[in-house]
């Protein structure tokens, strides 16, 4: 694979890491980014060394122009080896949180293993963080490359979602660029992740030359990811916000503000159905208490199907 990749050295590798939104980005990111290159991405959740080979090797062609590489890990190191197989020249860190704590053992352990795809940037290369991420912003970033922060609450961060609106159908919003507000942006991905993962993506197009037309374009034609946010609608009435793919903190939080935001006709219930977070090491029954008070506070009702957990999330 290391072969394959360095016989095309006009081929941009873009390597996309979090501890979540990563799968979501790579989605997004492939969808702009074609409006005026051949991309290639790792397919569904290939983001391991067997998966970013298996990648290279039966699907990169010489016609590609951009390989946008999703990049997981579970312990330290982990990205640094698949930096290592794809020469990242680019790089996207969606978020630090707390994953496979089991694992890392502590959140510094998770930023370390994110940020090893920047450290992995060349001089002239870019790196796109997300500053709404606390354990992002939380330290001064150490880089080489070029940086670009994007986020909604965070006010310095280069890239700013402003004046969003809900509506069942859609989301919409503005962009604030260093003071420079571009408006317009409509998408049928719901809530605050995506937007950031949208902004995410806006950067890299940005910056590869991707017009504010040609991005809107794309961005109305998103699909929805399934299992991630993806809302789906029965005839019988009932709206269903399918986040099921995989759950911690932060994505938890926003998922429920999603729930709590969203209209509902008078007299329906708003019910979370979930197995509470696993993978947590010490910090897992204190944060699935927080969830549970978060669930309280978004919903009617909640069906915890993990019996491990649900003893905190309903003390």
């Amino acid at each position: 694979a290391k072969k394959i990749l360095k016989s095309s050295p006009e081929l941009l590798t873009i390597g996309v890491t979090g501890s979540f939104g990563k799968t979501s980005v790579k989605y997004i990111l492939h969808t702009l980014l074609q409006e005026e290159y051949d991309v290639l991405k790792t397919p569904e959740s290939y983001n391991t060394p067997m998966g970013v080979v298996k990648t290279v090797r039966s699907m990169l062609r010489a016609t590609h122009q951009i390989f946008v590489c999703e990049m997981g890990a579970r312990h330290v190191g982990d990205i640094k080896e698949l930096c290592d197989i794809a020469a990242p020249k680019m790089g996207i860190i969606t978020s630090v949180g707390e994953m496979h704590l089991e694992t890392f053992h502590s959140v510094e352990n998770v930023r370390r293993t994110k940020f090893e795809l920047i450290d992995a940037l060349p001089e002239d290369g870019l790196a796109v963080v997300n500053m709404d991420s606390e354990h992002i912003a939380a330290k001064p970033i150490d880089h080489h490359a070029r940086l670009i922060g994007y986020g909604v609450k965070h006010h310095e961060a280069d890239y700013r979602a402003v004046n969003i609106r809900y509506t069942p159908a859609e989301t919409s919003f503005d962009i604030n660029f260093r003071g420079d507000l571009r408006e317009g942006y409509t998408t049928h991905l719901a809530g605050r992740g995506n937007i950031l993962n949208l902004l995410a993506a806006v950067a890299v197009a940005d910056h590869l030359k991707v017009s504010e037309a040609q991005q809107k374009r794309a961005m109305r034609q998103i699909e929805q990811i399934e299992h991630r946010l993806t809302v789906k609608r029965t005839a019988g009435g009932v709206t269903i916000i399918d986040d099921a793919y995989n759950s911690n903190p932060t994505g938890a939080k926003m998922a429920l503000e999603v729930l709590h935001h969203f209209t509902r006709p008078a007299g329906a219930r708003r019910i979370v159905v979930t197995p509470g977070f696993v993978e947590l090491g010490v910090r897992q029954a204190e944060l699935n208490r927080e969830l549970g008070r978060d669930i309280a506070a978004a919903c009617d009702i909640a069906i915890v199907v993990n019996r491990t957990t649900s003893c905190s999330l309903v003390t």
